[in-house]
């Protein structure tokens, strides 16, 4: 019984980190999956949401893309760093001016920051510069 209690004692430490790492992984799919939702749908004002304001200001986010719409949003890879804090994604999309109507297309690299404290994903690089 002694034993039994030691090792659940040493195991607890692991499974926490599981639950964890588990919980990091399912926040990622739920910001993924909105994120990619509102590209989509061009909904700028939930996109800049996600951008760290460092990178840009929610007010800059939302002039720099009032002008765009999203046909088309692609994720054509993916890569996560060892800690799993950190993602790149490469991402193709079609897009036009709302007062031009050429569709153009765009493919350009997302970097995604886990951070701990807030337990949330945050895009650090801001969508792409649409021309």
């Amino acid at each position: 019984m002694k034993y039994m209690i030691i090792a659940v004692f040493i195991c607890l430490p692991l499974g926490c980190a599981t639950i964890a790492e588990h919980a990091k992984k399912e926040a990622y799919e739920r910001t993924m999956e909105s994120y990619q939702t509102a590209m989509r749908l061009s909904d700028f004002n939930a996109v800049c949401n996600t951008v760290d304001p460092d990178e840009i200001g929610r007010k800059d986010c939302l002039k720099k893309y009032e002008n765009v719409k999203i046909v088309s949003y692609d994720v054509l890879g993916i890569s996560v760093t060892k800690d799993k804090l950190s993602v790149t994604q490469t991402v193709e999309a079609e897009y036009f001016f709302l007062d031009r109507y050429v569709v153009e297309k765009v493919e350009y690299e997302q970097s995604w920051r886990y951070n701990e404290d807030t337990e949330n994903w945050m895009l650090q690089t801001a969508p792409p510069n649409f021309e």
